[in-house]
């Protein structure tokens, strides 16, 4: 990762910017990711993992599909995420998630404004995480490197952006989009997340997954960690009781010391936190870390000895190469990402896909045209 970046907005989209310039594209995508490699790991990683909680379907809450799906879900984000733009890893990534995402469409079972939410949630919760666990806020530059940046993942994903107010006039740049698309998603969470049984127990299987680790006399305070973490529409949505006055008091306060030390005694991180697999000779990706059942994970000497694995074992849990090739231990090919009745499917559909993303210019600013 280069440590130069641009100071100020300039290169990123504004008006007036010759976006054909070389040494300006591709800046957002490595802005974003200085965040999420070196500046804000944890808070980003965590940001998203909420995101993915409030975004989550109907098989998150089936407990018997919801590792899998928490595994797929998380691999087709960070490879379209976290691989360069124009990469094949990247594309690959978008072209599965669209064929995926396709078919509830022709169906009607999601909507543009449903999947205008989720989009919404992955560009928008790192900076509200920021905002309350980190020791500073994100400046302009840095939200507007995020807006350029979900604003060209929108596009790629083919998502309308017709219920956004400046759809028709275009927008200046990433952080008028960013700001929009803030706007138009605290109206939506107001019409839509209400309480409900169903989202009960998805809030159960999902927070059944984020504690599996801890063992199970502190899954009650786990569980009270999660709901003091979650802001209290959402908390409401999923019938979440609220947590003891305590918790927030020791969560605000361990967040007030965790800034005071990375503000005054913690030097910058020198090293990207590593979070993408090479991959093997044949073409198969690995995933890194897991939850509960090891989906992908190769079963090296770490993964099966390590410190981890050897708390893993002690709580009952499963390790990567248990159980044959259940957990697919050999790795994934994006065919094979998705529920099992689709597996090798789509395969036309995403060629046809990639060549459609080839042909844009993904590197550059989704804002030069208008």
């Amino acid at each position: 990762m280069e440590s130069s970046h641009p100071a100020g907005r300039a290169g990123l989209c504004l008006p007036g910017v010759d976006t054909s310039i070389p040494a300006r594209q591709g800046y957002a995508p490595q802005v974003s990711l200085y965040l999420v490699y070196l500046e804000f790991p944890k808070v980003f990683s965590t940001a998203t993992m909420f995101a993915l909680f409030k975004a989550a379907t109907g098989q998150l809450a089936n407990r018997g599909t919801s590792s899998k799906r928490f595994a797929d879900t998380g691999a087709l984000l960070l490879e379209a995420v976290l691989n360069p733009p124009t990469s094949e890893r990247s594309v690959r990534a978008i072209a599965r998630i669209n064929y995926l995402h396709g078919r509830h469409r022709k169906r009607g079972t999601i909507t543009d404004n449903d999947l205008l939410y989720t989009l919404s949630l992955f560009a928008l919760e790192p900076s509200r995480w920021v905002e309350r666990f980190e020791w500073r806020t994100l400046t302009e530059m840095e939200l507007c490197a995020i807006g350029t940046f979900w604003k060209s993942m929108g596009d790629a994903l083919q998502i309308p952006y017709n219920a956004l107010d400046s759809y028709s006039s275009g927008w200046t740049d990433g952080l008028h989009w960013l700001n929009e698309l803030r706007e138009w998603s605290g109206v939506y969470e107001k019409r839509h997340m209400v309480p409900a049984v169903s989202n009960k127990r998805l809030a159960d299987a999902t927070i059944d997954l984020l504690l599996w680790k801890l063992p199970k006399r502190l899954h009650g305070m786990g569980r009270n960690i999660a709901a003091t973490l979650l802001e209290d529409r959402l908390r409401a949505a999923m019938m979440i009781d609220d947590p003891p006055a305590i918790y927030p008091q020791v969560l605000n306060t361990a967040v007030a010391i965790r800034k005071l030390y990375l503000r005054h005694l913690s030097l910058p991180r020198r090293r990207e936190t590593r979070l993408l697999a090479a991959p093997t000779p044949a073409g198969r990706l690995h995933m890194l870390k897991y939850r509960v059942h090891p989906w992908y994970v190769e079963p090296t000497w770490k993964n099966r000895w390590g410190l981890s694995a050897w708390m893993t074992w002690y709580r009952g849990g499963a390790l990567p190469g248990d159980d044959g090739d259940r957990y697919a231990p050999g790795g994934y090919l994006f065919t094979e990402i998705g529920p099992t009745a689709l597996r090798d499917k789509g395969i036309e559909e995403m060629d046809e896909d990639h060549d459609r993303l080839m042909k844009v210019d993904r590197g550059g600013c989704p804002f030069a045209l208008l």
